[in-house]
């Protein structure tokens, strides 16, 4: 698999640079009760790694899904299963209330994030992007690799 590295982004290298490499906040309702419904990229940390990029038309309301739960949530679900052992048939339904949801709740109030604007029309393309060179746990090219490897049947 070949090494992806910010130069491969472009123009877009100093957005990538402004999301990964700022100043964060904790992903918890005393962090995120200044947000709007503004849309831009939100970048998801443990400690100082990246652990999902994902584009949002709210940013607020994004967050809150992550903390709260409650709604269908990618974030969450793909904790669920890559950290927590989910079933791919069942995880997003679980990582949306019950034990596993409480779980996750408790994992996620220890991780931090970080938003940046972007135009609108680019969100997905560059959220995409993002991922793949930040190469992140739970939507890098690393971990697409490891939940096609762990789906095969036996």
């Amino acid at each position: 698999m070949p090494a992806f590295t910010p130069v491969h982004l472009g123009k877009w290298e100093p957005l990538f640079t402004d999301l990964v490499d700022g100043e964060s906040s904790a992903l918890t309702e005393e962090g995120t009760w200044m947000l709007g419904d503004k849309s831009g990229l939100v970048c998801v940390f443990e400690d100082s790694e990246a652990l999902y990029v994902e584009a949002s038309t709210n940013i607020a309301k994004t967050l809150q899904c992550y903390i709260k739960g409650g709604t269908e949530c990618e974030f969450r679900t793909m904790m669920g299963v890559l950290e927590m052992g989910a079933s791919h048939k069942n995880a997003a339904q679980r990582a949306k209330s019950g034990p596993l949801a409480k779980r996750i709740s408790r994992r996620v109030e220890k991780f931090r994030y970080r938003v940046v604007p972007a135009p609108v029309k680019s969100l997905s393309q560059l959220a995409n992007a993002f991922n793949v060179v930040a190469d992140t746990r739970y939507a890098g090219p690393s971990a697409m690799a490891n939940r096609a490897l762990d789906a095969l049947p036996n």
